[in-house]
């Protein structure tokens, strides 16, 4: 019979001798990441007076009034030593210009030890916002208005990325996968070939919803990124205010639901897929409170922990020009293709040919957990779907709109198909309307390009060599 004392001694073994054992079987993934310094902030960059408007070509007067804010938000990840700190910079803008992102990196590069492949600024690609790109074609008092307005922008960019710098403290990364269905393929096919615009449900979509989730030491959170394939296009050419479309109420209704929290918005390759219904302020906001919703739902469950470990790759991927056209065939297919018509004046007023195009394409990976995928302009849904089929589609996050954007690029089924994003895209411009003449296709580029910037770890396993 055993006495209290020795009872006592032989539970407390047994008590350890369980931890051990539930320390032991706990798998690897449950450990928490290392910690990273994390800063995160927000600007209005809302233009004060009326301005021309971005994205739909029969708008020919200012804007009319302000229906809803815009912003920007810097996340800026690391500290100031080794390869110094990496900063996602979202801007609700259509397009911001390339000389007024790279005004903002040199200011910033002054203050920072900030390396350019560091510096990623995603682009909602909103069409109710200033027309930043269409000003060196507007002249007179509009002129003024835009000139004052970039101004402005470039320095409050300035002012976000370094008050997010200066807010930096430890800090971890996890993320996890929704779903939102909103985004609805655009393009309407007669015959196999386009035939105008529309919403095709059983057409290509992806409606993935990627979400990292930044928090302090202690798990509070701090921010939230998320990323959406479609076009920031719920409001059309007939409305003439300033308005964030389906992205700033996404970002608001994120907010409004997590007190403290600053939204962050992405937009993955939507660039053939718009919001369906679309037409009204009040959709926007449907759609945004759909988004919120989900991020809301994905909150409450499990986050997969990012080791903070990042390490960045780049290439400049340059892509040939065809040979041009005979002067009255090139003058013939710019009839119908912006990028054309570009190329048709640089040769009117006898000025050199591009001989390629510059796309430059970026990877950020962290550790072994997450591929963050970079690319220019207006990217095609077929791209993230081949990709997500050939790589680690469970760890990867692509970004269309980074850094510039300029024209569409086609996947080879939207070359097959033409049309519209076909005619005013990256192809169309070095293939002079031609886009089934690059061989390979620019398709057939970019994945390449993107796989030998991806480690091999995040490579299908037939493609790991």
């Amino acid at each position: 019979m055993f006495r209290r004392g020795s009872v006592c001694r032989w539970a407390v073994f047994l008590m350890a001798v369980f931890f051990v054992v539930v320390s032991e079987a706990r798998p690897a993934s449950a450990k928490k990441p290392s910690t990273v310094p994390v800063g995160v902030a927000k600007v209005d960059i809302t233009p004060d007076g009326p301005v021309r408007m971005y994205g739909y070509g029969a708008r020919k007067t200012e804007s009319e009034g302000i229906a809803g804010r815009l912003k920007a938000a810097a996340l800026v990840l690391g500290d100031d030593a080794g390869d110094g700190p990496a900063v996602l910079l979202c801007v609700d803008c259509g397009a911001v210009p390339a000389a007024i992102r790279e005004e903002v990196f040199g200011c910033l590069k002054a203050r920072l030890p900030l390396k350019p492949e560091r510096f990623m600024l995603c682009n909602s690609h909103n069409h109710s916002g200033p027309d930043l790109m269409g000003m060196g074609s507007i002249s007179g008092p509009e002129r003024e208005h835009l000139d004052r307005y970039a101004k402005e922008l470039t320095g409050r960019l300035e002012q976000v990325v370094l008050k997010a710098a200066a807010s930096r403290k430890p800090g971890r990364l996890a993320w996890t996968q929704g779903s939102v269905g909103f985004a609805a393929n655009r393009r309407v096919l007669k015959d196999g070939k386009w035939a105008g615009f529309g919403a095709v449900p059983d057409a290509p979509a992806d409606h993935s919803l990627p979400v990292l989730r930044v928090t302090d030491a202690q798990e509070n959170v701090l921010a939230l990124v998320v990323n959406y394939a479609c076009h920031n296009t719920t409001l059309r050419g007939n409305f003439k205010q300033i308005h964030g479309d389906w992205a700033g109420c996404a970002q608001a209704a994120i907010e409004a639901g997590q007190p403290g929290v600053t939204a962050l918005v992405t937009i993955g390759c939507g660039a053939d897929s718009d919001p369906c219904p679309h037409g009204t302020v009040a959709l926007c906001e449907q759609h945004g409170r759909a988004l919120a919703d989900e991020v809301k739902r994905l909150l409450a469950g499990p986050f997969k922990p990012i080791e903070p470990k990042l390490t960045v790759r780049t290439k400049d991927l340059a892509i040939p020009f065809d040979e041009p056209p005979a002067m009255e065939e090139l003058e013939r297919l710019a009839k119908k293709s912006y990028p054309v018509a570009r190329l048709l004046k640089l040769r009117q007023r006898g000025e050199k040919l591009p001989t390629a195009r510059s796309y430059p394409i970026f990877t950020w990976t962290f550790g072994d957990d997450l591929a963050m995928v970079f690319l220019p302009d207006e990217v095609v849904v077929d791209f993230a779907l081949r990709m997500k089929r050939e790589f680690d589609g469970s760890r990867l996050w692509i970004n269309a709109y980074s850094n510039s954007v300029s024209g569409y690029v086609p996947s080879d089924r939207l070359i097959g198909e033409g049309g519209y994003e076909v005619n005013n895209s990256v192809s169309a411009a070095v293939s002079y309307g031609r886009p089934e003449r690059l061989q390979p296709t620019i398709e057939q580029r970019i994945v390449d390009c993107v796989r030998s910037l991806l480690p091999a770890g995040f490579r299908s396993p037939g493609d790991r060599k």
